[in-house]
C-alpha cells in the first residue's frame, strides 16, 4: 500500500445541487488522488453515495472499476449526463439486462408523469 506523506488541503465549498445546495462537492482530482494512493489499476472502488458521478469519472481516468449507488434519480441523471459529455463513445447500459440508460430514464419519466396526469383529470372531472 502506498501511503501519501502529504496533507491534502481542499477548500470546502457548496455546489449547486438539483434542488438545493450540496455540501459534498469535490473535484475529480480528489478521488483520483486517493485511488492512485490506495488502490491498483483494475481494482474495484465502491462509492455508496454516487451523487453527480465524480468518483466514477476518477475511476475512468485511473483505470479503476467503480461501483456506485445513488438513490436520487435526478443525481443519477446528472452523473450519466456528465459521463456522456466526457465519454460520448462509451455506452451507458444496465448490467442487469443491457438496456440503454435512455430507455430506462424515459420509462421512469413516463411513470412519474402518469400520476400527475391522472390527478389533473380527476380534478377536471370534479
Amino acid at each position: 500500500m502506498r501511503i501519501p506523506d502529504s496533507v491534502l488541503r481542499i477548500t470546502r465549498h457548496k455546489g449547486r445541487g438539483i434542488e438545493t445546495e450540496h455540501p459534498a462537492v469535490f473535484p475529480v482530482a480528489l478521488p483520483e488522488f486517493l485511488m492512485r494512493a490506495y488502490t491498483d489499476e483494475g481494482d474495484v472502488v465502491f462509492d455508496p453515495f454516487g451523487g453527480s458521478g465524480t468518483t466514477i469519472l476518477a475511476g475512468q481516468r485511473t483505470g479503476r472499476r467503480v461501483r456506485a449507488i445513488e438513490l436520487a434519480p435526478a443525481y443519477v441523471d446528472l452523473a450519466i449526463a456528465c459521463w456522456r459529455t466526457l465519454h460520448p463513445e462509451l455506452p451507458v447500459t444496465l448490467a442487469d439486462d443491457g438496456r440503454d440508460y435512455c430507455v430506462v430514464a424515459a420509462a421512469r419519466t413516463s411513470l412519474q408523469a402518469a400520476p400527475e396526469q391522472g390527478g389533473k383529470a380527476m380534478a377536471d372531472a370534479a
